[in-house]
């Protein structure tokens, strides 16, 4: 169709604030099981050594205790705690490591915490089959299966290889202690670990990767939308000018207020007042407030009303305002016609009785 527009723009921050807060952000489940698989896999390498140990003590305790003999497992609650801490002592570093690579990787992939209570909210359209079916064909539905089916097979031919390799090792199993045995499998373990690691690292990068670009592209815009966008946050022309006049106001009334500290204020007289600010210290006068016509008047009576000198000097109080900007001081070469303006004034205040 004629009228649909294509979409070729990037996704605005708006947009893609919007989607971060509807929970939709780019995450690879592949990188997630990757983390997940080798951190529990690893921890689980170290901790299968001393798992023989516990077991051992496990045992021991248990035999010492009579509890095979006991109908009433309530009748000693101590022993059923020691029980659930030994448990926890065989289980909880692998629990708790993974526990920590799932946060580590999701803060990583969302850039931050991410809480997104729309995403929970309970949505009719997800109950319905027919939508469900039509996902199910989609060519994202089609490349997860596609990948899933792949890593599959990539790790089921590790497994084989080594499994196959180690035909001996588990042949000589029946013949260790616990610790020797324990030490074994953990070996092996580790083997197949770095194996399919060695597959499934650049599997899990690419997906996270395509999984961004993904993303990117069904965040992308149209002109026309984008066009939209910049209007919303622009908002109204009449808003925006009735800021900008109140901005303008308050700007004029804080200008209005340096008057009755001012040295001196030069005039035109009648178009232009500038009121300049001097006292010792300063490298040198500044222009603290200026102003055309009806403001210039305002000035000038402020001045009066305060008892601060009104000079008129029409060429400098043009080059004044034109040059100089509020609250900088005078340039080099105005230094000598102003200089002679302030002498004029402090003269004239020595005079005063």
């Amino acid at each position: 169709m004629a009228g649909v527009q294509e979409r070729t723009e990037k996704p605005t921050g708006k947009r893609l604030a919007e989607a971060r807060r509807k929970g939709n952000v780019p995450k690879s489940q592949e990188l997630t099981a990757l983390t997940v698989l080798s951190v529990g896999s690893l921890v689980a390498c170290v901790q299968v050594k001393a798992l023989p140990g516990h077991f051992r003590g496990l045992l021991d305790r248990l035999w010492a205790q009579g509890l095979w003999g006991s109908s009433d497992w309530s009748a000693d609650g101590s022993l059923v705690a020691w029980i659930f801490l030994m448990f926890l002592r065989m289980v909880g570093p692998v629990m708790f490591s993974v526990l920590v690579a799932v946060v580590a990787v999701h803060f990583v992939q969302f850039k931050g915490f991410l809480l997104a209570p729309e995403a929970l909210k309970p949505k009719l359209s997800k109950l319905n089959p027919l939508n469900g079916f039509k996902r199910f064909f989609q060519l994202r539905m089609v490349t997860e299966t596609a990948k899933s089916l792949f890593k599959i097979l990539l790790v089921g031919t590790v497994l084989y290889t080594i499994l196959d390799s180690e035909q001996p090792s588990f042949g000589a199993l029946v013949h260790m202690d616990l610790v020797d045995m324990g030490r074994e499998t953990g070996r092996i373990l580790f083997r197949f670990l770095w194996k399919a690691g060695a597959f499934l690292v650049p599997l899990a990068f690419l997906d996270f990767l395509y999984q961004r670009w993904q993303y990117t592209k069904a965040l992308m815009m149209t002109k026309q939308e984008v066009k939209e966008e910049h209007k919303q946050a622009e908002g109204n022309p009449q808003i925006k000018s009735r800021i900008r006049s109140i901005q303008r106001t308050l700007a004029r009334q804080r200008m209005m207020s340096k008057v009755p500290k001012a040295t001196v204020v030069i005039t035109n007289p009648t178009h232009y007042a500038v009121a300049l600010f001097y006292q010792e210290g300063l490298q040198a006068p500044k222009v603290v407030a200026k102003g055309m016509n009806l403001i210039a008047h305002t000035i000038v009576r402020l001045a009066r009303e305060h008892g601060v000198p009104v000079v008129q000097n029409p060429p400098l109080a043009r080059a004044l305002y034109h040059q100089v900007k509020l609250e900088q001081v005078i340039p080099e070469t105005l230094y000598r016609a102003v200089a002679k303006v302030l002498a004029y004034v402090y003269q004239q205040r020595r005079l005063k009785p």
